[in-house]
């Protein structure tokens, strides 16, 4: 199983709720709050911490978030990657890969005593699952490292070596800050998970039984379907560039979507500061 990781909140000092309010919360956070889990490979740290902000100020139920690393963030040689099949099939194998993965953790009673119930709508649209059930989800987990952070812990910091930035874990985390909050890091992470998953009904899903190796399919999938690749398209993020996935390319042989793409990401963003806003 999944191994404990320093650093880590005590759990054990959080409140104990009831199944029946967690499952309320669950159901409001999996299907009336817009938020977007069919789109897995999208920012799960975005998610998380909107997750947060609805179970503290919608519901007032106290809580941790667990963040589960795979090898490959804690090791710099290590390729091994957490892994969950591809509920929309636009990804190489049908597999997602993460180096990480967070969700809201809630300790729940139950018939069997007290449980750790996390709230995980991108893997169990329909109820809280145990965080044991959570483990069995994600592939590599059992050779993974797992650690409980207060919520306000919003993302980690990565390791520099010899000047460079890896994306190993250096054992940091940073808080949901001015700077997170001013830049809307969080609602702009929202919002390309709502773009991916408009273009993949719009373009991608159509055409999945036709021909694979069908270029323009081919390419759609690398757009909207990589959500390092949207990163660099709307938020400038380097580490996405390839050959077809340039804004040169994109905006030149796929003018329509990638206009409705960049006018809807401006659409969303504008929801989701103003979802926050009323949280904060």
């Amino acid at each position: 199983m999944s191994v404990e990781y320093f650093p880590n909140a005590d759990i054990e000092m959080l409140k104990i709720y009831d199944y029946a309010l967690l499952k309320e919360a669950f159901d409001y956070i999996a299907h009336k709050s817009s938020v977007e889990f069919g789109f897995p490979q999208g920012g799960c740290q975005q998610r998380a911490h909107i997750m947060s902000m609805i179970l503290d100020k919608k519901y007032n139920i106290e809580h941790c978030k667990v963040w589960l690393f795979s090898p490959a963030a804690l090791n710099l040689y290590d390729i091994r990657t957490l892994f969950v099949p591809d509920p929309n099939g636009i990804t190489e194998n049908n597999r997602i890969e993460w180096n990480y993965h967070v969700v809201p953790v809630i300790r729940v009673s139950t018939s069997y005593g007290t449980e750790l119930m996390l709230t995980d709508p991108s893997l169990n649209n329909i109820k809280p699952i145990l965080l044991q059930e959570w483990f069995t989800l994600i592939g590599n987990s059992n050779i993974s490292k797992y650690s409980f952070l207060l919520p306000d812990k919003y993302f980690f910091n990565s390791s520099y070596i010899d000047n460079v930035l890896t994306n190993v874990f250096d054992g940091s985390f940073f808080n949901f800050n001015e700077l997170v909050k001013d830049d809307l890091t969080m609602e702009k992470g929202l919002a390309l998970n709502d773009v991916a998953m408009r273009m993949y009904h719009a373009y991608i899903r159509p055409h999945l039984t036709e021909d694979k190796n069908d270029e323009k399919l081919r390419d759609l999938k690398e757009i909207f379907g990589n959500a390092t690749v949207l990163d660099l398209l709307f938020s400038q993020n380097r580490s996405g560039f390839s050959e077809n996935t340039s804004h040169r390319y994109v905006m030149t042989k796929y003018k329509e979507p990638a206009h409705e793409a960049k006018q809807l990401f401006n659409e969303r963003l504008l929801f989701w500061t103003e979802f926050t806003n009323a949280l904060l």
